[in-house]
């Protein structure tokens, strides 16, 4: 693809995911929050987080990273590209600076902090290799950047089960979904780790990570899904209704696997990559 297409096809894939993002701010707080809020601690921990640490979050969504740095005594400021998760960031956390930016083009100085986050941002990034530059030009020398993104669908399980399930039925993907863009790219640790060292970072390392999701009913994870996951979300909303009920009579045979008498407990899996900024 010529450099103009490439251009074009990240500036698409940049609205699509403002678009998606701002429609589902909401509801992406009140179900998926909950499955992202697994990697704070790991996150933390990775950038060494301290009491005073001037810490930047990246697409931070509704906010809760950013405003567990500031619980833990930093000084937490967050960026996102959809203003209706900056504005639903604000309604939560008031006491936090939040703001709008592309993390192509992030609205700071060099070197201004201390600590980068980015809890499962990197694989909607357009142009990751841009984006992570952008992060580490923020970065003071000495400080550290860590980013969460999701293992393969195969153990990373809500994801998982809504793209099975569409993949079996087989569906004709909506004009506005861009394609092309491996979302799961990172999901590789080689790839992880080429992306970080090409950065120019140091102590650069990945690690895996699994953890548990529970939910009452796949009712509540269908809704929630729908409510949550962006791209896969609109390619289901997209298909007529007969289309949808087959999907979700193919998510309900896969969901039966993890149903108990309680409800469903679904496996999560994430990788945390990290470095440092050379002194």
């Amino acid at each position: 693809m010529s450099s103009e297409g490439l251009l074009n096809s990240a500036e698409r894939l940049r609205a699509f995911e403002r678009r998606g993002h701002d429609a589902l701010a909401r509801s992406y707080h009140e179900f998926f929050a909950a499955v992202t809020s697994l990697a704070t601690e790991p996150l933390l921990d990775a950038v060494h987080l301290h009491p005073g640490t001037n810490l930047l979050d990246v697409a931070s969504g509704p906010g809760a990273l950013a405003a567990e740095a500031a619980k833990r005594g930093a000084r937490a400021a967050g960026v996102d590209l959809s203003p209706r998760m900056v504005e639903l960031a604000h309604q939560l956390h008031p006491g936090i600076e939040y703001r709008e930016a592309d993390v192509e083009r992030l609205p700071f100085l060099d070197h201004m902090f201390d600590a980068v986050v980015c809890a499962f941002g990197l694989g909607h990034f357009p142009q990751p290799e841009l984006a992570v530059a952008e992060c580490v030009r923020t970065l003071a020398p000495g400080g550290r950047i860590a980013f969460a993104w999701w293992d393969d669908p195969a153990r990373q399980r809500i994801q998982g089960l809504f793209r099975e399930a569409v993949a079996e039925i087989g569906v004709t993907v909506p004009k506005d979904v861009p394609q092309g863009h491996d979302v799961f790219r990172f999901s590789d640790s080689g790839e992880f780790l080429r992306l970080l060292n090409g950065a120019g970072l140091t102590a650069v390392s990945v690690t895996e990570h699994t953890a548990s999701f529970f939910v009452p009913d796949t009712e509540t994870l269908w809704r929630g899904g729908l409510g949550s996951l962006v791209l896969t979300g609109a390619v289901i909303r997209y298909q007529d209704q007969a289309t949808q009920d087959l999907i979700r009579t193919a998510f309900e045979h896969r969901a039966k696997v993890y149903k108990s008498a309680h409800g469903l407990t679904l496996p999560i899996a994430f990788k945390i990559g990290s470095g440092q900024r050379s002194t």
